[in-house]
């Protein structure tokens, strides 16, 4: 099948075209064919042919309007509007990042901040109409977001073209009181008694209500997914991400042999592996797209980001750390040269990402929440440090000790005597809850954020380590 073909025929029987824009039109022919039977209309097969003709006369504006539905839906739902609000929102956290630049003033600041709405932002959201026209056309519906954003298009496009049949058989009902109304191939006759206007106009009146109560949620649900689903820079939700990692995570630790045993597990495994491959792929696919999709993005919006930064004569050390933290913070990269598996990457992130989460909330949440936020913490550290120490060829018997662990590294030069009694608060912390169950222990907000300060300054000074090493190994 040539490629024109297939997108005419995708067109024809794509779901927001059939059920979205043409079922409503087919079922108001058969409102009128229910109307005219009850009426004592006889329906013959003229009246059939005229009905049928009528409705593939109605396919022609069907399809004019499923043409131009992507910017109706863009416009209805005011993607611009909700983009535009969302950048802003999160200016600091997607672009300047000002907590990490080092002597950047709050007069820089402010400027870099007012570039950014004035330069950077409109032009970003510029591009989104076209990305979003481009992706209704093209979309192939591989993953459950881009399903779920094809469904509420339908959806909305149903209920809006509903509502407008409503309302027009709403006023049609209050006509057909006073006078019968004539078409080419049947006369709607008058309805003489007020009782049955009544039940009529409240039927179609209950139609337009239920139908602008499904368009106005399809719109909220649509802002959310229009904009997760498009290659632009956008603010990830952290809950999300995390229940994603937590998800691939989880599969690959399912215990199956507990389950099955290992000699039934090797007996069925062409069986059992084909339903790993369909959940490994679906969701590590949809992590890998909501990846590059963001990264792309991320390419295209630094093209016009830092001639701003150029103008604004802000330093090439300032530019360099926006730069780092724009395309994702080298925390994770840096993690992922330690680390032997990708997993154990995904699970330090994981755990970091819910810790900084809380973090935000820390004065609201539960005693609970502060002790499962530091025992994640502790968690992920004590794992990373010792991959890292695997890489010196440390002794064995320190592994199972968190001071020694430490020491190791200060040996080393990983770590400062700043850095190390920032962990040990921690780790006496952590051991408490441990040990001592029942006890409440009083954990602050500074200590997890010293933690978490120190524990990127190790990871600095393991990648500057690491450079100097492959430095030292090509002379």
């Amino acid at each position: 099948m040539s490629y024109t073909r297939q997108r005419i025929t995708n067109a024809l029987f794509n779901q927001r075209f059939l059920l979205g824009v043409y079922i409503p039109l087919v079922l108001e022919f058969l409102v009128f064919a229910i109307y005219s039977a009850f009426r004592g209309t006889k329906l013959d097969v003229t009246w059939l042919i005229y009905l049928i003709i009528w409705i593939l006369i109605f396919l022609a504006p069907a399809l004019f309007f499923y043409i131009v539905s992507p910017m109706f839906i863009y416009f209805i739902c005011g993607i611009s509007k909700e983009y535009e609000m969302s950048l802003k929102k999160n200016i600091d956290s997607l672009f300047i990042f000002s907590d990490d630049i080092v002597g950047v003033s709050t007069k820089l600041k402010v400027k870099i901040e007012k570039s950014i709405e004035e330069r950077l932002i409109p032009q970003l959201v510029k591009e989104v109409r076209g990305l979003y026209i481009d992706s209704y056309v093209s979309r192939t519906k591989e993953s459950r977001k881009e399903n779920l954003l094809s469904s509420f298009e339908s959806l909305l496009l149903f209920s809006v073209i509903w509502a407008i049949l409503a309302m027009a058989n709403f006023i049609g009902v209050i006509i057909l009181h006073y006078r019968p109304i004539s078409f080419d191939f049947f006369i709607l006759d008058r309805i003489d008694n007020p009782i049955n206007v009544a039940i009529f106009a409240s039927l179609f009146a209950i139609f337009i209500i239920l139908s602008n109560i499904i368009a106005i949620y399809s719109i909220g649900r649509l802002r959310k997914l229009i904009l997760e689903t498009l290659p632009i820079v956008v603010y990830i939700d952290e809950e999300e991400r995390i229940k994603q990692s937590n998800y691939i995570r989880a599969l690959s630790q399912f215990p199956i042999e507990s389950l099955v045993g290992e000699r039934l597990l090797r007996k069925h495994s062409r069986r059992i592996d084909p339903i790993y491959q369909q959940e490994f792929s679906e969701s590590l696919g949809e992590a890998l797209r909501i990846y590059s999709r963001n990264q792309v993005a991320k390419q295209q919006a630094w093209r016009i980001y830092k001639p701003i930064l150029d103008e604004l004569k802000v330093t090439a050390e300032q530019t360099a750390v926006i730069k780092d933290r724009f395309f994702d913070s080298p925390f994770y990269e840096i993690a992922r040269d330690v680390f032997s598996y990708e997993h154990e990457v995904n699970s330090l992130k994981t755990d970091i990402e819910y810790v900084k989460n809380r973090l935000k909330l820390w004065d609201e949440i539960s005693e609970e929440e502060h002790a499962t936020a530091l025992v994640f913490l502790f968690r992920s550290t004590e794992q990373l440090f010792k991959s890292l120490i695997d890489r010196f060829g440390a002794p064995a018997d320190i592994y199972t000790n968190f001071s020694m662990i430490l020491n190791f590294l200060k040996d080393k030069g990983l770590i400062s005597e700043k850095d190390e009694k920032a962990f040990d608060i921690i780790r006496k912390k952590r051991n408490a809850l441990v040990h001592q169950s029942g006890r409440v222990i009083s954990i602050k907000k500074k200590e997890i954020e010293n933690f978490l300060e120190s524990l990127e300054r190790t990871l600095l000074a393991v990648e500057d380590h690491f450079k100097s090493e492959e430095k030292d190994q090509e002379t």
